[in-house]
């Protein structure tokens, strides 16, 4: 049997790779703003880094992707501290945040009781995300960042306060459960890189495709519209978009029963190419035929696309 050599994975330090905090972190963290999205399981779209508040700057000013929802981030590349703490209350309070985002390397005891706190006491109103950057290498590679979540608000106690408190209760339900149901079917059909995922009460639902910064999403679109897509979180110069549409007749080649919408999208960050498929909730709301029906347009649309993105757009 050949002996297997394996690299040895070392942790360095986030100063080695940002040394300024405006300078070097905050926009690499902007731009790579899906990775954020990716560990707190909603899709962010950055509006401004370094955005006045009052006296003060607020590291990088967001919104839930396709909703009006601020979120805040305040990063740094030393241990939580009073003043961070300080700062992430007024900004949350200056731009009435939803989310609230605080990223440090280094997190003490005192400053996650507190994020859990505020969670417990907050309920629903603004949700309290505490993530920690970790820079790895392996060998003589390039170091590589990823993001860990500290801690945030208990999903099954703001399950319960769904049932219990808000409004929307019901269409929250609705969408776990289509999710999941979606998930265990692709899984009971072989798909394996899709299954072991516990949905969320968001409207959409993404599948990586092993490049940060795009994904091939579900999303129940407005008009009681069901929505298949690759959406590129971050396409500010559209060189993504426009390398997708130079293969046009490629990619609509392969959706013959499909009418493909081409969504450059030139006022906004974000760009996307999509199909549509018109349901009624009432229909899909239980393990029902007419569920089943728009599983089955779902499955081989998200293959579809995810085969492309991966062809075009993996590296």
């Amino acid at each position: 049997m050949s002996k297997i050599t394996l690299g040895m994975l070392k942790i360095i330090s986030p100063k080695s790779v940002w040394e300024k905090e405006e300078r070097d972190f905050t926009p690499w963290v902007a731009e790579n703003i899906q990775e954020v999205s990716s560990v707190i399981g909603i899709p962010l779209v950055v509006e401004q880094t370094e955005k006045r508040v009052g006296a003060y700057e607020l590291d990088i000013f967001a919104r839930v992707d396709g909703t009006d929802k601020p979120v805040i981030i305040e990063n740094q590349l030393e241990e939580t501290d009073h003043k961070h703490l300080g700062q992430l209350l007024t900004y949350a309070s200056g731009l009435d945040a939803s989310i609230v985002i605080w990223i440090a390397p280094e997190v003490t005891d005192e400053h996650k009781a507190a994020i859990n706190w505020l969670n417990q006491i907050a309920k629903d109103s603004v949700s309290f995300f505490l993530i920690r950057p970790e820079v790895v290498k392996i060998g003589d590679s390039l170091p590589a960042a990823r993001f860990h979540l500290v801690t945030g608000p208990s999903e099954f106690s703001r399950t319960i306060r769904d049932v219990v408190d808000d409004e929307d209760a019901p269409r929250h339900s609705f969408r776990r459960s289509f999710w999941t149901g979606l998930i265990e079917t692709m899984g009971h059909a072989g798909h394996s890189w899709a299954s072991g995922r516990r949905p969320g009460k968001e409207s959409w639902i993404g599948f990586p495709i092993g490049r940060s910064g795009i994904g091939v999403n579900v999303s129940m679109a407005s008009g009681s519209r069901m929505r298949v897509e690759i959406y590129v979180y971050r396409d500010e110069g559209k060189e993504i978009f426009d390398l997708l549409y130079s293969k046009k007749s490629e990619i609509e080649s392969k959706f013959p029963n499909e009418i493909i919408s081409w969504e450059r999208l030139d006022d906004a960050f974000a760009s996307r190419v999509a199909v549509y498929r018109p349901y009624r909730k009432s229909d899909v709301e239980s393990d029902t035929k007419e569920r089943k029906e728009l599983y089955s347009w779902i499955i081989p649309n998200i293959l579809r696309f995810r085969e492309i993105a991966i062809k075009y757009l993996r590296e």
